[in-house]
């Protein structure tokens, strides 16, 4: 559906027109409709972002205030001095709103900041459009020698699926050899999956087909066998009858 962006100021003209890009790029998963604004909060000194929306998980968004109402959840955070940048509120909010793509470790955010943020982007541009719900991520960095370094990635579902899906990157270098390598991933799976369904469809089919020719062959069988109607046996005539015959 839509996100639907409303106030958006925080005193900056500047960190208002990236915070509102930001926020349109990020968009919400198929069928969800939100709304929200971002506000300065004096008191506090922090930028206040109110959102409402399709209910999440308290357990996976502690650092939000979350009420639950009949007509849609509301979520409040304030992003003090320290968060008050675009980027951070930006990956706050990816994290609520998708809440189906959990990025988990990631030790490149304590090398690299910037390559971080890429390389989970270049995942989540990916994934989003994939009916996988919900998936764990995780990167791991890999060291060849003092100034070569390579990425890997791993991508699975985060609870019991009855079609379970785990995959490892190969080591990579750059965002773009990730999402090369994810594309084919995913183009592989879907394929497969199709497959499997069309499997499952003339399964499903050749068994239906067999059920009606039992059924067809047993009412056969039934109309073949003749009807027997018994002779009665007539009853023997008393004694004396028969004397006088």
């Amino acid at each position: 559906m839509a996100l639907n962006i409303g106030r958006v100021a925080v005193g900056e003209a500047e960190a208002e027109r990236v915070l509102r890009d930001a926020m349109m790029e990020l968009g919400v998963p198929a069928g969800e409709e939100w709304s929200l604004s971002v506000s300065p909060n004096s008191a506090a000194g922090a930028w206040e972002v109110s959102l409402e929306g399709p209910p999440r998980m308290k357990n996976e968004h502690i650092d939000w205030e979350i009420v639950h109402r009949a007509d849609a959840t509301r979520y409040r955070k304030l992003f003090h001095k320290a968060e008050r940048d675009p980027r951070f509120v930006k990956r706050a909010l990816r994290k609520l709103l998708w809440e189906s793509i959990q990025f988990r470790e990631n030790p490149i955010w304590s090398i690299d900041p910037a390559l971080a943020e890429a390389f989970e982007k270049a995942v989540w541009n990916e994934l989003r459009h994939e009916e996988m719900k919900p998936i764990q991520v995780r990167f791991g960095v890999w060291r060849e020698g003092p100034d070569g370094m390579k990425f890997v990635c791993k991508v699975e579902y985060a609870s019991a699926s009855d079609r379970p899906w785990t995959w490892w990157s190969a080591l990579v270098r750059t965002p773009d050899d990730l999402r090369h390598e994810l594309q084919k991933a995913l183009v592989a799976r879907r394929k497969r999956r199709a497959a499997q369904a069309l499997a499952a469809k003339s399964a499903a089919a050749r068994l239906a087909r067999r059920a009606r020719i039992a059924a067809a062959e047993a009412a056969a069988a039934a109309k073949a066998v003749p009807s027997i109607t018994p002779t009665p046996t007539p009853l023997p005539r008393p004694a004396e009858q028969r004397a006088s015959a």
